[in-house]
């Protein structure tokens, strides 16, 4: 698949997604949206992909939204192996139910912070900073605040959004939106993280993505008896038959993703 503003690739078990627009700071365009989108379904389809890991190129991680291309469709460069969509990347991302780590080398602004809020774990450089401009020039970052509101309570969400003070990498991550901080993306955290979620049951997880999602859709008292039902059904996976097996042999599983 030919991608115009990032790069995929795929390594072992794990799905590399790269925000490849550089020179434009790696504001995202309607297009650029779709794109993500449609790499992350791919990456959610495959069963040999076990973790995405999302970076990007360039000084700045994302500036947010491309303004004059969301206004002026000439400006962006559809992808005709794409349909694009009004689809926002808070949903690409909530889509992935399976792991997924993030790696800010470089600053974030505005709707960038949806990209990094729909991820499982963040690492970030100690330089980077973190703002929510959008009420400088009339905007309310609505999306965002969506997504901060998975992690935060709803005074500390809101003050991010209507005070646009920049945070550091360092301030997130006593928020807990910061999962580490690091020296670079070669960082022997990250590298541990990566083999401890490569190396555990994929079905079982992605079974326990889809059960957190659903649990927010259901009453105190249809939450256990839906748990039940979704444990019984794993416990029937050639995956479960695998990982005793392997217990009583003392060796690694080999695991099938189903």
């Amino acid at each position: 698949m030919t991608y115009h503003y990032i790069k995929v690739s795929q390594r072992q078990h794990i799905c590399y997604l790269t925000l490849s627009r550089a020179q434009k700071r790696n504001a995202f365009t309607p297009t650029m949206v779709n794109e993500i989108d449609h790499a992350l379904a791919r990456a959610e389809a495959d069963p040999e992909v076990r973790l995405v890991i999302v970076n990007a190129e360039g000084p700045v991680f994302c500036a947010g939204m491309d303004l004059k291309a969301f206004e002026d469709p000439s400006k962006d460069e559809p992808n005709p192996h794409i349909q694009n969509r009004e689809i926002s990347l808070g949903a690409a991302f909530a889509q992935l139910h399976k792991p997924s780590i993030c790696i800010l080398e470089g600053d974030v602004y505005a709707g960038g912070f949806l990209i990094f809020l729909g991820c499982t774990y963040v690492f970030a450089k100690s330089e980077v900073n973190f703002s929510l401009p959008e009420v400088k020039i009339g905007l309310f970052p609505f999306q965002v605040l969506a997504s901060l509101l998975k992690h935060l309570p709803p005074n500390k969400a809101m003050d991010m959004c209507i005070r646009t003070a920049t945070k550091s990498a360092a301030q997130l991550k006593e928020m807990g939106l910061v999962y580490e901080l690091i020296t670079d993306s070669s960082d022997q955290k990250i590298e541990q993280l990566v083999s401890e979620l490569c190396s555990n049951a994929p079905m079982a997880i992605k079974k326990g993505f889809e059960a957190l999602e659903h649990l927010q859709e259901l009453t105190d008292v249809d939450r256990y008896p839906y748990l039940l039902q979704t444990l019984q059904e794993l416990r029937t996976s050639e995956d479960v038959r695998e990982g005793l097996a392997a217990q009583r042999e003392k060796r690694s599983p080999n695991w099938k993703n189903r």
